[in-house]
């Protein structure tokens, strides 16, 4: 939807607009969508999609045909057609939709190359080390990119990494980690750091990233984690206690920045869920069975007021978020 449309229809709300002129105020005022941008939007539909497709065709093409071809032949095929990316990526404009979905591919091609390097000289012990090679030669296509998407394969591949690595390993350098509960820890250090560093490439003064929904994507993740690590510390407030201080220190923090100083919706939608997760966590602990099947009726109740305070309090939100945007353009 495009802004000349957005604001028509919001002039509509607001009584300027008859609705029974609607349709020829968007003709007249360029808000309805033209051919060329029903084509573009077509385009790099059919742009993506056969981006995927291809990546899919030569990963599928070395599954059927494994015994056919020998290893030199392999390598050779994914190391060529590498090259022959990165070529076909110089000649696109630099940030264009062309050039991001090549380096998509190209990063499609580095995981059939580390997994082909896998199937070939190793026993498959320790996956975690090609993805973590992955991961690394996806950094520098994310920074070529600036793209949200790119930089959203890689935080991706970075939490599989970790994950791979706990199924073998559970210390890092002599440090107990890897346990689930430990492990949860992680996950919400390395997605809160990862968001944080996503929101300084994004506001730099030539910024790596074009716009906030990776770093939004690793704080609601992050968030994720940490709800849970409330949940382990209310089940186990002697052994969990470390990890409720961080997520005291997370949650003011959180809403200092993403609404008092800003306002970002999805955010603090992800905080008000893991408030009341919280909440309701230490009331069922006080309940208990104490109360048997009523205890159930007064949960449920519970949650559906929580819900319902939380999708009240969202909606405020957006009003005064899209009240605040419309200001900034007068």
């Amino acid at each position: 939807m495009n802004e000349a449309r957005q604001q028509m229809l919001k002039w509509q709300e607001q009584g300027l607009i008859d609705n029974s002129n609607i349709e020829q105020a968007l003709e007249l005022g360029g808000g309805k969508n033209t051919s060329a941008q029903w084509f573009t939007y077509i385009k790099t539909m059919m742009l993506w999609f056969g981006v995927l497709a291809l990546a899919s065709g030569i990963i599928f093409f070395f599954a059927y045909n494994w015994d056919d071809i020998s290893d030199f032949t392999k390598f050779a095929i994914v190391q060529g057609l590498i090259v022959v990316a990165f070529i076909a990526y110089t000649q696109t404009r630099r940030f264009s939709i062309a050039s991001t979905s090549t380096l998509f591919f190209m990063t499609m091609l580095f995981g059939a190359l580390f997994a082909l390097f896998g199937q070939t000289y190793q026993t498959g012990k320790d996956p975690w080390q090609l993805f973590l090679i992955w991961t690394l030669f996806t950094t520098p296509l994310a920074f070529a990119s600036r793209s949200s998407g790119m930089w959203l394969i890689w935080l991706g591949l970075a939490n599989l990494t970790l994950s791979l690595y706990s199924d073998v390993h559970r210390t890092f350098w002599g440090f107990w980690l890897f346990s689930r509960e430990h492990l949860m820890f992680v996950f919400a250090l390395l997605n809160m750091t990862a968001g944080l560093v996503f929101e300084f490439l994004h506001k730099s003064k030539a910024p790596f990233l074009f716009n906030r929904i990776a770093a939004q994507t690793a704080l609601v993740a992050a968030m994720v984690c940490f709800s849970f690590l409330s949940l382990y510390f209310i089940g186990n407030p002697k052994r969990y206690y470390h990890e409720f201080i961080l997520f005291l220190l997370w949650m003011p923090a959180i809403y200092y920045f993403y609404r008092v100083k800003t306002l970002d919706v999805l955010i603090m939608a992800s905080w008000a869920v893991a408030t009341a997760v919280f909440a309701l966590g230490m009331i069922a602990k006080a309940i208990n069975d104490d109360l048997d099947g009523l205890a159930f009726l007064i949960f449920g109740i519970l949650i559906i007021g929580s819900s319902t305070a939380i999708i009240k309090w969202l909606l405020y939100l957006l009003r005064e978020s899209k009240a605040t945007e419309e200001n900034g353009h007068e």
